[in-house]
């Protein structure tokens, strides 16, 4: 039988209400819901977090997984023609296909990460966050002063693909945060760039 809190928590408040500790085997219960809605709210908030990253990477599987196949369709119909014709050589045309196709998503993939870059800070579903591509996304965030936490002070705290901005403060208002954040965005990726001459 399925219990909320799990058989074993649900076992040992029961021998706990046997033996009359009823308040105990309630704490119990009690602190196992708890422990389980922290575990899916951590679980809802990471997923939430990754999101971005995460369809970008099923994306850039699916585009590879489906440009192999069309490789490999390329290359079965090239040998069964080569078969059934009897010419000296296989044919081209399907593999210059494969190639069109591929620089055509290229194209549309450049096109699109121009767009998302121009688009600016994009509002997240979340209050006080917000998303920008620049070569990766970029995330800025609004956070109270929480030393324990890392967070000096109260404001706007951008995060990116790179570890030298993940994490840093940014300013209080959200307008100074944004243009502040594009200045260290254009500054780390002017970094790298030279770093990678």
């Amino acid at each position: 039988m399925n219990h909320l809190v799990g058989a074993e928590i649900e076992a040992t408040a029961q021998w706990l209400e046997q033996r009359g500790a009823d308040g105990a085997a309630n704490v119990l219960r009690r602190v196992a819901r708890q422990r389980d809605r922290a575990h899916t709210r951590q679980d809802h908030a990471l997923t939430r977090a990754n999101r971005y990253r995460l369809a970008w990477r099923s994306a850039c599987r699916r585009a590879k997984r489906h440009a192999g196949e069309a490789a490999e369709l390329a290359r079965q119909l090239d040998s069964r023609e080569y078969l059934f014709s009897g010419r000296a050589r296989p044919s081209a045309q399907p593999v210059q296909e494969v190639y069109r196709e591929n620089a055509m998503m290229r194209i549309d993939l450049a096109r699109f990460q121009n767009l998302v870059e121009r688009a600016g800070w994009m509002p997240d579903a979340e209050p006080r966050r917000l998303w920008r591509w620049r070569n990766g996304w970029w995330e800025l965030a609004y956070r109270k002063r929480n030393p324990k936490d890392g967070y000096p002070d109260s404001g706007w705290y951008l995060w990116g693909p790179a570890e030298t901005c993940f994490g840093e403060w940014t300013a209080g208002p959200k307008a100074d945060a944004t243009i502040e954040a594009d200045r260290l965005i254009t500054h780390h990726l002017a970094a790298q760039a030279e770093a990678e001459r």
